[in-house]
């Protein structure tokens, strides 16, 4: 397994499509604060700090995971099928499972990469454009850990899901396409559905999907941390194993 995940990482840091999403992302963290800054010091508005814009742009940040989930997906992994270095890794000797449990756990890793980008380098730059400040009255000094460490454990539960649609669709194009189609709209088919049928809303509420945007929340109560933890922890693990199932399954030529 050591040997697998030492592969999956050198083709990570190999891969031109992780590179680039980076890139992008930093360069949309810089450029995103200064329209505030420029839009605040023209109409004399009171600057935001880094503490202001990390709480208020927090949340926002479920959008970078679910695009960059999508892309990474198409690019880390499907693309492999049709570069045909899938099937030579897949007669390379080890189990199916372990395969998918290496790709998975290093996509999942880079996913978590990307998912820092905007919150880290956003808040440095307004912290070093106007100072940090103060968090939010009432708000805990573990605020920045918590809320950092949740995005991360989201961005995980995300790209499992992600991997799963690539052992489904195989072709990079359909899953980025269809991951894309899927991670913006399911909020508002689950939250129409679950108008209609009460166990429906009651899954959505506990799911990544709805939870993502608690995360930034500047207070949470005692309560709301256990669901919280296990919704992306469940999530992963369902979404790692129905991988491992259908990849097990699929013929790959």
């Amino acid at each position: 397994m050591y040997n697998l995940l030492r592969v999956e990482l050198f083709k990570l840091r190999k891969n031109r499509s992780f590179w680039t999403l980076l890139f992008i992302l930093s360069a949309l963290s810089l450029t995103y604060p200064l329209l505030y800054y420029f839009d605040y010091q023209a109409s004399g508005k009171p600057q935001m700090t880094g503490a202001e814009f990390l709480v208020a742009f927090i949340s926002g940040n479920a959008y970078v995971i679910k695009l960059g989930v999508a892309v990474l997906a198409g690019f880390f992994i499907s693309n492999e099928y049709s570069t045909g270095v899938m099937k030579t890794i897949a007669s390379s000797g080890n189990t199916r499972g372990r395969l998918f449990a290496a790709k998975l756990i290093v996509f999942a890793f880079g996913s978590m990469a990307i998912s820092l980008v905007f919150p880290i380098v956003s808040t440095i730059e307004v912290t070093l454009l106007s100072g940090f400040g103060h968090l939010p009255e009432g708000s805990s000094s573990l605020f920045i850990p918590r809320a950092l460490g949740f995005t991360l454990l989201y961005a995980a539960g995300y790209a499992a899901i992600g991997a799963l649609f690539t052992m489904i669709l195989i072709d990079s194009g359909k899953t980025i396409g269809f991951s894309m189609i899927f991670f913006l709209m399911i909020d508002t088919i689950l939250a129409g559905i679950g108008s209609k049928l009460a166990f429906v809303e009651t899954l959505y509420d506990y799911s990544i999907f709805k939870l993502i945007g608690d995360i930034g929340r500047p207070q949470l109560d005692v309560g709301d941390m256990p669901a919280l933890l296990l919704a992306p922890l469940l999530t992963f693990a369902v979404s790692g194993l129905l991988g491992i199932v259908v990849y097990r399954k699929k013929e790959i030529k």
